[in-house]
């Protein structure tokens, strides 16, 4: 059995209490679904010394300060209403940056317009953890999943959500990590494109691929 260890740095602190529990279940499934390895799965670690977004060398600096502890590092940027700005500045930088030498794999994790435009995508995840019974559309949840991507600013109806109950968002986004569909996720391509590129990084690995 394999044993995978992985690392998240994230743009915000909020971003802590979301991604790791969603991207250790999409991880394991992914280990599980499509590869022929067993796998031993940890639990994704916050990497983190600032409370704001980390720019390419402090990302690298915290890569390097924990050198060879995890074999993936999650990176996490929302891409938000410029997206070639990201790219340019952020994205390619640190591809570039990152190179074929590290012996860690860099997977990128870029919502498109924020993070909270995935929470928007499974209105019956966001239902069982907020525990309300309040409709889809009542929640600012699209009918298609990937149509999360055409709001141009998702903290609205998740600001409006916490408004509603009273309490803030990011109290539930554990529970809402845990619950959320994948199947649903899947559907949205910035999540596919995310999942993807972990499959890449594994197979680069030396992880054997299953049939899919």
């Amino acid at each position: 059995m394999r044993y995978l260890a992985s690392a998240l740095i994230s743009e915000g602190v909020s971003d802590d209490r979301f991604l790791p529990f969603l991207l250790y279940r999409a991880l394991e499934e992914i280990c599980l679904t499509r590869f022929e390895d067993p796998v031993d799965v940890d639990q994704v670690t916050v990497l983190r010394h600032l409370q704001r977004p980390p720019n390419v060398p402090e990302i690298l600096g915290l890569v390097e300060e924990n050198a060879d502890t995890f074999h993936l590092v999650f990176v996490h940027r929302d891409r938000g209403a410029n997206a070639d700005r990201v790219r340019d500045e952020w994205i390619a930088p640190l591809i570039k940056a990152w190179g074929r030498s590290r012996s860690e794999r860099l997977v990128p994790v870029v919502p498109v317009r924020e993070t909270e435009a995935w929470l928007l995508a499974d209105g019956a995840a966001l239902r069982a953890a907020l525990g309300v019974q309040w409709s889809d559309a009542e929640m600012g949840v699209p009918a298609r999943p990937k149509d999360v991507e055409a709001i141009a600013d998702p903290k609205i109806p998740i600001g409006r959500l916490a408004r509603r109950r009273g309490r803030p968002i990011e109290d539930f986004f554990e529970e809402i990590a845990e619950s959320i569909s994948l199947d649903v996720l899947r559907k949205v391509p910035s999540f596919d494109a995310f999942e993807q590129q972990t499959v890449e990084a594994l197979a680069d690995m030396g992880y054997r691929r299953g049939v899919t």
